[in-house]
């Protein structure tokens, strides 16, 4: 398949990667990176997110999934020439100490294999672009954390790559230094550009603030994706959001409102005696019928005010079942769910089954009801099973996470050695980072075996060793 600018920039379909026994990982996840401006990849802590972005870049190893690069097939194990035309960039990115800032550059400039001249041109305008030239030659663990993300960025944009990968770029940053980072951003994928972002993060107002599209996902799968506005349009229903304030409320007010034929819900604001919020089903503009309904019964209108919803509304009805107020955000429940209306190339995604053969992603708009604007996806929302005690599922996390650490740092070394081999990497330095690599992973299998034997026999046994009533 030829590229065209008519492809995403990414799209993966029906990805699967396990972690050993603990069955943590993405199943049959699908992502779709639009073509220039910022995509938000959002989910929250253990959703899959990192997982993701490692198996996009070859860090880990995948059961499944096919992957297209700017229309181009992609393996993300093998496309080493299609790969550079990503730019990575891993949350809290780790730097040798004894560098400065423009040998960290120069070094990974090196080991994507771009020439000498080009390195020195690159280096110089990259810490003029993020604004770190001063710091240039200073050791990198003098750097802020502010520092030290912006250096990760101009790390992943070595090459010029057309799409950048970042991992919570703004982790763990101030607010100062998340404003900068955040303008920065924008700068990056601005219209004139040319460059794509996918920006992985779980924090909701920054995709907000940055992202024109996004991709949800929970539990290792994919809920939805698609442009920002038309999910959000969605989760209205298709119409407005009102909240009206009376100068007094009645029942026969309230159920004249209700019976407009426009009005889709209408309800008393929580913590308010004279205020309605008031659902539509389209996007009529009804506050003078409500200013004559309110004198014709004997009350005024004082004030009504359109409702905007967010980013944040949006994911945590999709992942959290979230319940705004008990009128009109009804929480995510478990009704029968009726099959998404087909229709060619719809912007908005609903992801709700995951085929094992064919079309990974389904073409389908999201299917609108009166009580619950967004179809809700059965394999999301289905409610957990007893939860056994806390201790037990802390450990198990605990476990799984040591189990993802000890597949990436095995995967590394295979890596390392792949370097070594076509001469992108000295022998003194790959004996050091060989060295480092086998003891990290002598210190996870440790740890690993010692959490294991602290895993109850029986599953319903209890801290104190007595079965749990």
């Amino acid at each position: 398949m030829s590229a065209s600018h008519d492809h995403p920039a990414l799209e993966i379909k029906d990805l699967t990667k396990i972690y050993g026994g603990s069955g943590n990982g993405v199943r049959s996840l699908q992502l779709t990176v639009p073509r220039g401006g910022l995509h938000g990849f959002l989910g929250r802590n253990g959703a899959g997110k990192t997982t993701t972005l490692k198996c996009i870049m070859g860090l880990l190893r995948t059961e499944g999934g096919q992957f297209e690069l700017f229309g181009e097939p992609y393996n993300p194990a093998r496309g080493f020439k299609l790969r550079r035309r990503i730019g990575y960039s891993p949350e809290l990115p780790i730097f040798p100490a004894h560098l400065t800032g423009r040998k960290v550059l120069e070094q990974y400039g090196r080991m994507r294999g771009l020439a000498p001249a080009d390195i020195r041109h690159e280096t110089t305008y990259l810490f003029k672009t993020l604004e770190l030239q001063g710091a240039a030659d200073s050791k990198v663990p003098t750097y802020s954390k502010g520092m030290q993300a912006k250096l990760g960025i101009a790390m992943a944009m070595l090459g010029d790559p057309e799409l950048l990968i970042l991992d919570e770029p703004t982790s763990g940053l101030d607010p100062v230094a998340m404003a900068e980072l955040r303008e920065l951003l924008r700068g990056l994928a601005g219209q004139n550009s040319g460059r794509t972002v996918l920006l992985s993060s779980h924090q909701l107002h920054e995709v907000q603030q940055l992202c024109s599209s996004v991709t949800i996902i929970d539990g290792g799968s994919t809920i939805i994706e698609g442009p920002v506005d038309q999910l959000i349009h969605s989760l209205m229903g298709g119409g407005e959001v009102y909240r009206a304030e009376f100068q007094s409320l009645n029942e026969p007010m309230i159920s004249d409102i209700r019976s407009l034929p426009e009005v889709a819900l209408a309800e008393p604001v929580e913590g308010s005696v004279n205020a309605l919020r008031i659902r539509l089903n389209s996007e009529a503009d009804l506050r003078e019928t409500f200013a004559r309904l309110a004198v014709a019964r004997g009350t005024f209108l004082l004030s009504c005010e359109r409702e905007t919803l967010s980013v944040e509304d949006l994911f945590l009805w999709l992942v959290q079942g979230y319940r705004k107020t008990p009128a009109i955000w009804q929480p995510v429940g478990l009704p029968s769910v009726s099959p998404p209306v087909r229709a060619p190339s719809p912007p908005v995604r609903a992801i709700q089954e995951m085929p094992s053969k064919g079309p990974s992603l389904v073409p389908g708009l999201m299917s609108a009801a009166p009580e619950n604007p967004i179809t809700p996806l059965p394999a999301a929302i289905a409610p957990a099973a007893p939860a056994r005690e806390s201790w037990v599922l802390n450990l198990q996390a605990e476990i799984a996470s040591l189990e993802k650490s000890l597949d990436d740092q095995k995967h590394l070394l295979s890596q390392l050695d792949g370097e070594l081999q076509n001469g992108r990497i000295e022998r003194d330095r790959f004996d050091e980072m060989e060295r480092s690599g086998l003891d990290r992973i002598a210190e996870i299998e440790k740890d690993l075996a010692a959490r294991r034997q602290q895993l109850p026999k029986d599953p319903t046994e209890n801290r104190s060793g007595e079965p749990s009533p």
